[in-house]
Order: C-alpha cells, then structure tokens, then sequence
C-alpha cells in the first residue's frame, strides 16, 4: 500500500509544474501592443492651438481697425472732391427747370445754373454721409451679399440720376404735388431696395431725407442763398417743397456704394 502512494505522488506534481512553465515563456515572447495616446496628452496641444488662433484673430482685428483710423483723411478728401465736381452736375438738373432758383451768388456755367456755395456744401453733404456709412459698416457689418464696388457704385448713380431727372420732368409737366410725390416715394422705395435693402441703409437714407431739407431754411432764410419758386409747404417761415425729401433719400444709395468703393481703392493701395 505504501507503494502505491509512492507511485501514485509524483504524477500530482507534474501538471502544475510543466504549464508554469509553458505560460511564462510564451508570455515573455509576446509582441508589445500599440499604446494609444489618451485624451489628456492631446488636449495641451489643442489648447495651445486655439490659443494661438485667438491670439492671431485678434492681430487681424486690431490691424483692420487701425487701417480704418488711419485711411479716414484720404477717404474724407476724395468724398469731399466728389461732391465738389459731381455734386453741382446733378444739381443743375433741378435748377434747369426752374425748381430752385439761386440768388446771391449765383453763377451760370453753360447751361449750368448754380451758386459758389453750392460746390463745397455738396463736398461736406457728401463727406458726412460717407463716413457715417463707413462708421455703421465698422460697428454694424451689412449681411447683404456686396458685389464689385465700382460697379454697384456706377449703378446707384445711373439711378440717382434716372430719379432726379423724373422728378424735374414731372415738376416741368406741372403734375400735381400730391401726384409727384406718390411717384417718387415708391421710386425712392424701389431704389433702396434694388440696391441696398439693408436696414441701417434705410435708416441712414430716412435721415438724410428728415435732416437735409430742414438743414436747407438757414440757409434760405439768413443767407438767401436759393428758394423754391413754387413751394409747398412752410417751416419756420420759409417755403419748401415737400417731395424734395425723396430726393435726398434717393441720394443715400449712391453716397453709400461711393464711400465703400473708395476705402476699397485707398486700402488696396495702402497695403
């Protein structure tokens, strides 16, 4: 009996002892797995980019806004030329059929009937109307697509022109003041929206129609330098006619594509 215990010991041991050892050595020669990279080591680096992009966004930004205070005089000049030399043409439109008549001062050009104030209070309208759009591009950017500058510029001025002349057309015919005025109200209303349809547009263009003609009774009533023959309507006891208001709302459109077209040309040559 003892024996058979003796023989019966030894193979006990050998399954443990022999798989031991297979495991550890095929476990020794087992090829090393790719590491992935966690999300803690890639995020310094995406943190360092993003922080590098804000950094060069704001270099962007502050660059533009000094472009913009600096190129300021030469737009301010070139606004101001314009209305010098262009504004007195589209004038001499009005003046040609006698709806503004100009007194003292008044000078004839050809067949162009105008005033030696006229040049440089035009050169100053279009100087204030065209650094205010350019300061509500700055603050308020227009969402409407914009096109060639030059060639929306030269658009707004066919119609500015189209509309001035209709209007001294129908002031010549002797159409009725009320008549007129329907006409060119929805002539006005058509132009800002075939070429500008923006709401600081409209607005700026409501101003200008408000403010101008009001701007224009010191002028009469203290320096006589023009009056409306046929006038309409009184305020503070000088005669105005009423529909002129859409007439410098009809102005605004053209003011607006001239201001941009030329930063667009002082800026591509500034840098």
């Amino acid at each position: 009996m003892m024996q058979t215990l003796l023989v019966a010991a030894p193979p006990l041991a050998l399954p443990f002892s022999s798989p031991s050892f297979t495991f550890s050595s095929n476990f020794k020669n087992l090829p090393s797995l790719p590491i992935k990279q966690s999300a803690s080591i890639k995020q310094p680096a995406t943190f360092t980019c993003s922080l590098r992009n804000r950094k060069n966004n704001t270099t962007i930004s502050s660059s533009s806004s000094n472009s913009l205070k600096t190129i300021w005089p030469s737009v301010s000049l070139l606004l101001f030329g314009s209305g010098f030399l262009l504004g007195p043409l589209i004038d001499g439109i009005h003046s040609r059929v006698h709806l503004v008549v100009y007194e003292n001062g008044s000078i004839d050009i050809g067949p162009l009937h105008t005033n030696i104030w006229v040049p440089p209070l035009l050169g100053l309208f279009y100087c204030t109307v065209g650094l205010l759009q350019l300061l509500l591009d700055e603050k308020f950017p227009p969402k409407v697509p914009q096109g060639s500058p030059y060639q929306e510029t030269l658009a707004s001025l066919l119609a500015l022109v189209a509309f001035i002349e209709l209007s001294a057309e129908l002031y010549k015919g002797g159409v009725a003041d009320n008549i007129e005025a329907y006409i060119l109200f929805a002539g006005a209303e058509l132009m800002w929206l075939s070429l500008d349809r923006t709401l600081q547009g409209f607005a700026l263009a409501s101003l200008v129609g408000l403010g101008c003609p009001l701007a224009e009774v010191p002028l009469m009533k203290f320096f006589h330098v023009w009056y409306y023959p046929q006038a309409n309507i009184e305020i503070f006891g000088q005669g105005l006619i009423t529909w002129t208001i859409t007439c410098y709302f009809a102005y605004t459109p053209f003011l607006i594509k001239l201001s941009r077209w030329l930063k667009s040309i002082i800026t591509a040559a500034t840098t």
